[in-house]
């Protein structure tokens, strides 16, 4: 899991320096894995995507770059949103193709801000049906 995340975050925030990533893999091991709920998804018995929560905080979402574009990031995604009755996140805001995953999966942009950890744009965003009825 740790080097999906390690992988994918390097790729998907290519404006982010490297060694930002690189910093935080001994957090990653030793206190956001394990204090989350975490599924992955497994393919030919290799895993290629995993999902976190915090509660009802989406926390992670990783897929292997080289198995992009199949399905397995949507599964984890409709996976955690049968666990809970609604659901927030963080995404950079630069990161445009997870923005519009996101969108598209239902969730709407609440707050724009800058992450603590990096200084860098994000938008909180939420999935709730109940407040689409």
């Amino acid at each position: 899991m740790i080097d999906i995340w390690l992988e994918a975050s390097r790729l998907a925030h290519c404006f982010i320096p490297y060694e930002f990533w690189l910093d935080r893999v001994d957090d990653m091991k030793s206190i956001y894995l394990p204090s989350s709920e975490s599924y992955v998804y497994v393919r030919n018995d290799e895993i290629v995507g995993f999902v976190s929560l915090a509660e009802s905080h989406l926390a992670a979402l990783f897929v292997l770059p080289s198995a992009e574009g199949r399905g397995y990031g949507r599964s984890l995604l409709n996976l955690v949103k049968g666990k809970r009755q609604a659901l927030s996140l963080s995404v950079y805001s630069q990161n445009q193709r997870a923005v519009a995953f996101y969108e598209k999966a239902g969730f709407r942009a609440v707050e724009s801000r800058l992450d603590v950890h990096s200084g860098f744009p994000e938008l909180a965003m939420e999935w709730n049906p109940s407040r689409e009825l």
